[in-house]
């Protein structure tokens, strides 16, 4: 089976108060490529911006998520779209991405090839606190090969909450 390339677009143009970030990533299973500012989450994080940017930069180290795309005066730090199979920041794939069910009725997740997009964005809540927003998206193939195309993967929340654990720890 031939390598699938896949390209992970973040475009960082200038921010205004009225527009978000463009981060975008091409993922083969979606129709178009995919914008992770749409799927962003907002959390509250009781620290600075500066010290919750470089915490993000540890979780994602800690958590084993590459990190491939910053812009520090957007606040926004994205991962290179990176595969992995079987498990995840310490779980099962399946407790971080829904990729629907196999014909015996267990996560296809599990099992499947995944690539995966991480994105954080960090930015002052204006009352000495941050916001930090996070998306996860991936699609996945069926590592055996049993069956073909790139199948759809949504995030359950499961890996985001671990970023946003370990970030507030680290932020301290």
């Amino acid at each position: 089976m031939p390598r699938r390339v896949i390209v992970l677009l973040l475009s960082f143009a200038a921010v205004t108060a009225a527009h978000a970030q463009g981060v975008r990533v091409k993922l083969t299973a979606w129709p178009a490529p995919v914008l992770l500012d749409t799927l962003r989450q907002d959390h509250s994080v009781a620290a600075d911006p500066q010290a919750v940017y470089a915490a993000v930069q540890k979780a994602f180290a800690e958590l084993e998520l590459p990190v491939g795309n910053t812009d520090s005066k957007a606040g926004i730090i994205g991962t290179d779209l990176f595969e992995r199979r079987g498990r995840l920041a310490g779980a099962a794939m399946a407790r971080s991405f829904n990729c629907g069910d196999s014909p015996m009725g267990a996560p296809n997740a599990d099992t499947f090839r995944l690539s995966i997009a991480v994105a954080a964005w960090v930015k002052p809540d204006g009352k000495g606190s941050t916001i930090l927003g996070l998306a996860a998206a991936a699609d996945g193939l069926d590592a055996s090969g049993a069956r073909r195309g790139a199948h759809e993967c949504t995030s359950t929340g499961e890996l985001e909450g671990k970023i946003v654990a370990a970030v507030t720890r680290i932020a301290r």
